[in-house]
């Protein structure tokens, strides 16, 4: 049976998967007086996602900044309530080999990918748990599984987020509030356009959308995670004994 949400908030919808995700839920309503609600750092991109489909408010929010973050969480929940289902789509990518490893870079990385996520999840578990209801789904990578070459930067935020998925789903357990992860493989944005490398079963972002909408509107799975053959590729490397995984990993930087 489909699921129903009232009010969706998707943070990171000013491009690539949340701007694909937000079209999608705009073209395919899940119920029959949804609102949607859109939050990044591009005020003008929103802006122009508003204009282009009526019914969609834009809140701008910087999630590396706390205050900010909790002035936005006010400002939804005094206008719609506190929301049915929030998407934490938000992220930066940048691709950084040995020869350009950088504290600087991984620190951008640390603050966006990891602590601007544990921004937003602090204030809506707290709300959530007190309302006993709401769905919190979170967008890390499957390159959180394992860690693979010329992603030192990108790929240890995302292992930390779906380290933490797992810890929270089974501390909520029982409180009505459901939290989700949600593993892309390669998807051509902005961001992946900046990889010099082949990238396995590459999917538009309407693809990525896809995967999502189905999975958060179908079920109460922990994990959304695709396309399905490379998922079932990079997991089976978690289980590979380090001398044959770094072999692999050598392979593939030399390809």
């Amino acid at each position: 049976m489909k699921k129903s949400f009232q009010t969706i908030w998707i943070i990171g919808a000013s491009s690539g998967i949340g701007e694909s995700l937000t079209r999608k839920f705009h073209d395919h309503p899940t119920s029959q007086n949804q609102k949607i609600i859109i939050s990044a750092r591009n005020t003008d991109k929103l802006a122009k996602l508003a204009s282009e489909m009526p019914g969609l408010t834009p809140v701008p929010v910087d999630i590396t900044d706390p205050n900010a973050v909790n002035a936005a969480v006010n400002t939804v929940e005094s206008e719609f309530g506190l929301p049915d289902l929030v998407i934490l789509a938000a992220g930066i990518y940048s691709p950084m080999k040995l020869d350009a490893f950088s504290a600087a870079t991984i620190r951008s990385h640390v603050d966006t990918n990891y602590m601007g996520i544990v921004n937003c999840l602090e204030p809506l578990l707290a709300r959530m748990r007190a309302r006993k209801s709401g769905e919190i789904a979170v967008v890390a990578s499957v390159a959180g599984y394992r860690g693979l070459p010329n992603a030192s930067a990108y790929g240890p935020t995302k292992a930390a987020l779906i380290n933490l998925c797992e810890s929270l789903h089974t501390e909520l357990t029982g409180s009505g509030v459901l939290l989700r992860v949600i593993n892309p493989g390669f998807v051509k944005t902005r961001l992946t356009d900046k990889n010099d490398f082949e990238m396995p079963y590459l999917l538009e972002p309407d693809q990525a959308a896809d995967f999502i909408y189905q999975g958060l509107c179908g079920g109460d799975k922990f994990e959304i995670a695709f396309p399905p053959p490379f998922v079932r590729q990079l997991k089976l490397t978690r289980i590979l004994p380090y001398p044959i995984f770094f072999k692999l990993m050598r392979k593939l930087i030399r390809a």
